[in-house]
């Protein structure tokens, strides 16, 4: 398993109708600080470096929900003690910070221009493979989706936009860095959810 770690790959959150801007610059501040707090706990909670030590193993479903478990606990209770989340965000904030930390994707950062941008870093190929199949099935438009509706009340539709070029150039950098001479292209994807 290779551990090269690659750019960031921007995912866009956009909305139909369109939603004040100034509550999507609140949404992507609550998902930037999240990411903060659980970047921090990567290397701070020696009960979180445990579980995510734990995630290298070979492990079965039941281990593997077990570890999923006590990282949703650590995780809400952190982002509940910090307080500056909305606690109708907070437990599917856990849940989009959990099931990517169980793929071997962190988000890095968020961000406001013209939609939200997450930005996210795969921390080995296959992660950024299990990556472009959480995009494709919509499963990663689905987490994200119930975040936000959580925090904008109007319940927009949420459409989940990965720049084919963006994403390819993290593909062609992680291959170049391993050395591998295959090599895959994703066509543009737009997924909506309602």
């Amino acid at each position: 398993m290779s551990c090269v770690t690659i750019d960031v790959l921007p995912v866009h959150l956009e909305f139909f109708p369109q939603v004040q801007k100034a509550m999507e610059a609140q949404c992507s501040m609550g998902f930037r600080r999240a990411a903060n707090i659980f970047s921090l706990m990567k290397t701070s909670n020696p009960t979180v470096v445990a579980l995510l030590k734990g995630l290298t193993q070979n492990l079965g479903v039941v281990e593997k929900d077990d570890i999923r478990d006590g990282l949703k606990r650590e995780v809400f209770t952190a982002l509940e003690e910090n307080g500056e989340i909305p606690h109708g965000m907070i437990p599917d904030l856990t849940q989009v910070l959990v099931n990517l930390s169980m793929e071997d994707i962190e988000l890095v950062s968020a961000g406001f221009r013209q939609s939200i941008v997450l930005y996210l870093r795969c921390l080995t190929l296959e992660s950024l493979l299990r990556l472009r199949e959480m995009i494709i099935s919509g499963l990663l438009l689905r987490i994200l989706s119930e975040v936000i509706k959580q925090f904008i009340q109007s319940r927009p539709r949420v459409q989940l936009v990965v720049r084919a070029e963006d994403f390819n150039m993290c593909v062609s950098r992680f291959y170049i860095a391993t050395g591998s001479h295959e090599f895959f292209c994703l066509v543009f994807y737009c997924l909506i959810a309602n």
